[in-house]
């Protein structure tokens, strides 16, 4: 009988153990489960067509790509972007204000100095005017950074973007350029013209002497209270391909041009032609003979996103001095950009910038390719 009870026992307790070990096994097996579903939420969406005007958060780290970077000979280290001074062929008077690089007024550039980006979801636009960069990733690498640039309403806009850190599903990219609806010398208009260009870099070093990847779009304000949308590397675009074309049939010319220069010339003449070769000029002219009441004039120019500008505070005293009503102004680069080398091939720009010049427009962009290291680049902002 007492064999019989403690066999009884036995079967009992074996029986409440199997329960609390299939309890404890399913529990945790759940969990697990359970985890794994919850840390999918974070992942970026499948399918991101990028048909939306909605703001999108990006985090950025530092780029990798420029901590290899070094200072030496012809090589810079990626910095962000800054206004530069402007060199011009004739002497500034006292009316001319060359834009300072701490003038922020006309410079707008992301709070993180360039190297981090993440979009203000709470843009006020009471007082700004917004162009959205609608970027599609469809054929760019996510490798490297996007360097930004851009000239809206009489003020450049910088930026740079990490793509390192994008998911690798997603197709598309909303970047927020806002400036000020007003400055000292232009009120903005619906159909005021602007610029955006955006370049693709993924190495540097090995990219430095190449035609960076890039892309460009212009256009005309929708209006001071509407979202104006820039569209940049689509697959439809054909603006790297130009200018890629315009490179390859000129770099082997340019080449042999060098080489025969270098062994006919003097060590002077190679000192000053090396220098010559090391600036880039850019020459703008804007035709006034439709505004001869023009009273201050902004003037701008753009290559491989490096900005130089001038503000004319009295044009009419530039009038007299030149005896006529095509003010012009000579603007010298250096070669040596933050992302890579100025090449034959690279698209500029040219704007001008005025009250006065409305209307139709109160601020008007032309553009270009670079064909000439040697000789200024012209072109004619009007």
């Amino acid at each position: 009988m007492k064999k019989r009870i403690l066999n009884r026992n036995l079967i009992v307790v074996s029986i409440v153990t199997s329960i609390l070990f299939f309890t404890f096994w399913f529990e945790s097996s759940y969990a697990i489960k359970n985890d794994n579903y919850l840390q999918g939420e974070d992942f970026d969406y499948i399918f991101d067509p990028g048909e939306y005007i909605g703001d999108e958060e990006v985090k950025q780290e530092k780029n990798t790509n420029t901590n290899n970077l070094n200072n030496k000979g012809n090589l810079v280290q990626h910095l962000p972007n800054e206004p530069q001074e402007m060199s011009s062929d004739s002497n500034n008077s006292s009316d001319t204000n060359i834009i300072k690089k701490t003038n922020n007024e006309d410079k707008v550039t992301d709070t993180h100095g360039g190297d981090t980006y993440a979009e203000d979801d709470n843009l006020n636009l009471e007082d700004k005017i917004l162009v959205k960069a609608r970027i599609s990733l469809v054929n760019l690498e996510k490798r490297g950074f996007l360097n930004i640039v851009a000239f809206i309403n009489g003020q450049e806009v910088l930026k740079n973007i990490t793509l390192d850190k994008l998911y690798e599903s997603k197709q598309s990219l909303n970047v927020n350029l806002p400036v000020n609806k007003e400055t000292n010398f232009l009120k903005a208009g619906d159909r005021d013209e602007f610029f955006v260009c955006a370049y693709h870099v993924k190495d540097l070093l090995k990219e430095y002497h190449s035609l960076t990847y890039f892309d460009c779009d212009e256009g005309d304000l929708v209006g001071p209270d509407k979202p104006t949308i820039a569209r940049l590397f689509s697959p439809s675009s054909l603006v790297y391909k130009e200018s890629q074309e315009i490179f390859n049939n000129s770099s082997d010319k340019y080449s042999q041009l060098l080489s025969k220069n270098n062994g006919a010339n003097s060590n002077t003449n190679l000192e000053k032609e090396k220098e010559e070769k090391d600036l880039v000029k850019v020459k703008v002219y804007s035709p006034l003979e439709d505004r001869k009441n023009t009273q201050k004039l902004k003037i701008i120019a753009m290559v491989k996103g490096q900005i130089k500008s001038v503000v004319i505070n009295n044009v009419q005293e530039e009038f007299n001095k030149i005896g006529g009503y095509t003010i012009s102004r000579t603007f010298t680069f250096d070669r040596d950009t933050n992302i890579g080398k100025i090449q034959i091939g690279d698209k500029f720009f040219a704007c001008v910038s005025s009250t006065d010049l409305n209307p139709p427009e109160g601020q008007e962009c032309e553009k270009r390719v670079i064909k000439n290291i040697e000789r200024p680049n012209v072109l004619y902002a009007r």
